[in-house]
């Protein structure tokens, strides 16, 4: 793996993150800023679609109802 993929493949995981917060404190604006940043960087590296579907199930999720696990140190239930 090469130094660029590991920190694109970080950079990745840091948006999903910041996304999930985003859908958690309900701030659509930034959550589509987010799945946008996370779509370019998937399109210019392969490796990091599996976290693109991540978020896309994670939205899909949120917008069907569907209980999300609460993420750590977000403190909402």
């Amino acid at each position: 793996m090469t130094c660029a993929l590991m920190s694109d493949l970080a950079l990745a995981r840091a948006l999903l993150r910041l996304y999930k917060l985003a859908m958690i404190a309900g701030r659509p604006g930034v959550t589509d800023h987010l799945l946008r940043a996370l779509e370019e960087l998937a399109r210019s590296e392969p490796a990091c679609e599996p976290i693109l579907d991540q978020a896309y199930l994670w939205g899909l999720g949120a917008r069907v109802g569907v209980a999300q696990p609460r993420m750590p140190g977000s403190g909402t239930q």
